[in-house]
């Protein structure tokens, strides 16, 4: 849609040559798929076209001797484990748009641009009504779909609808598969089953009107820590890795809930194409968050270690002592994660408890996050209402049980042991 100015559209149709019908985008195969006589035809280039290939760095377990060597893991953390400020964290974790306004007003005013064109469907001849930031965007009488002539055939994008700098924004992502109608359905189950957590928050009513999709910034790496852990049943040490741990590189959404909605399958990167996305999505670079980015892997391992023991190795009660984490970082492992997420439900009153939503893009599963100044944090899941097949032989997230050890003798050989 251009030229508005003076009253001009131009607008390009997405008809498959062969036969006639509506193309659909698929970020997955890089071009537009006709469901119908399954001509395909590539998306245009941009320069994320050439953003290098990612390369993974697994590291594996050493074992010698029947021993464990966890040398990557041997540097202990100098002071005692903090927890994040509560009233600077609680702040940060308020409603999303107030941190859009706050990074990126220009960007808040783009994606908030209630302008509307009138124009006539050139397929059918009804009349339309598409919004000047839509992409892409489908005549309801006749299903043809329509986008901006200068976008579908260069690939660009509209700056504005990034929230922070462009060239901070992520080349690759992870496409979605989930439709919104199946994130519906996914907060619906979630609430359907965690009812009097939510008590007067109908999530499934929000979700049919607030539910917004959204690309997430995240750093892959292979994240391995060591904890010496206080609990009822003694003193002990634990060891425990996530493969393809998402390290978040925005502040814009909250990682704890973020982090729920592993595991990612990356045996399905593609090449990131803004331009060739439909409905109403958010778009988010990569933050320099300072001493935030390395506080996260800590402050995340704070909140979930204590459910990993309790399922893991039935403890109950626990205090972490001493830490030490190693982080792998991947090579050119900065990419988009897919969501589907409502924000926060702002109430009068700073004590008021809110509620966040999120749903995998990717894999359907479901999180929601009660937060209370006053309260502990709750989090709930749901898992996906399909099953989800992982790419065979591809990269996905893989989290290990916690495995108590114990140190034996040098070079950092440890034995695992019963409790």
């Amino acid at each position: 849609m251009t030229d508005t100015r003076e009253g001009k559209v131009s607008v390009g149709v997405l008809a498959c040559n062969k036969c006639g019908a509506p193309m659909y985008p698929d970020m997955e195969k890089g071009g537009f798929h006709c469901a119908y006589c399954g001509e395909f035809f590539s998306f245009a280039l941009t320069d994320a076209d050439f953003t290098p290939g990612m390369t993974f760095r697994h590291q594996p377990l050493q074992e010698i001797d029947g021993y464990l060597k966890l040398g990557h893991v041997a540097i202990m953390d100098k002071k005692a484990l903090q927890p994040p400020p509560s009233v600077e964290w609680h702040m940060r974790r308020t409603r999303l748009v107030d941190k859009i306004r706050e990074y990126d007003e220009a960007a808040l005013n783009a994606i908030n641009d209630k302008t509307y064109i009138d124009m006539n469907c050139p397929h059918c001849g009804k009349k339309l009504t598409p919004r000047l930031t839509d992409n892409i965007f489908t005549c309801p009488h006749c299903g043809q779909k329509f986008g901006d002539f200068g976008h579908l055939s260069t690939g660009d994008f509209d700056e504005a609808l990034i929230v922070g700098r462009k060239y901070n924004f992520d080349g690759k992502c992870l496409p979605f598969n989930i439709k919104p109608s199946e994130a519906r359905q996914a907060i619906s189950a979630l609430g359907r089953q965690n009812r009097n957590d939510f008590l007067d928050d109908d999530i499934e009513a929000r979700a049919e009107t607030e539910l917004i999709a959204a690309y997430v910034p995240v750093q892959l790496a292979d994240f391995r820590w060591k904890y010496e852990v206080s609990s009822d049943r003694g003193t002990f040490w634990f060891y425990q890795e996530c493969l393809n741990w998402a390290w978040v590189c925005t502040l814009m959404f909250d990682w704890y809930l973020l982090d729920e909605l592993a595991p990612w399958d990356y045996g399905k990167i593609s090449i990131m194409k803004p331009a060739y996305l439909e409905g109403n999505v958010r778009l988010f670079a990569s933050q320099n968050i300072g001493e935030w980015q390395a506080a996260i892997p800590n402050y995340v391992l704070q909140s979930k270690i204590p459910y990993w023991l309790r399922s893991g190795l039935g403890i109950w009660q626990c205090k972490l002592l001493q830490a030490s984490h190693d982080l792998r970082k991947h090579k050119f492992a900065f990419l988009l994660l897919p969501i589907y997420f409502l924000d926060c439900k702002r109430e009068a009153g700073e004590n008021d408890r809110q509620i966040r939503v999120m749903v995998n893009g990717q894999t359907g599963k479901a999180a929601a996050l009660i937060l209370s100044p006053r309260e502990r944090d709750i989090i709930r899941t749901a898992e996906p209402i399909k099953p989800y097949v992982f790419t065979k032989g591809g990269e996905r997230t893989i989290l290990s049980p916690p495995m108590p050890v114990k140190y034996v003798k040098s070079p950092f050989l440890h034995e695992k042991i019963r409790l």
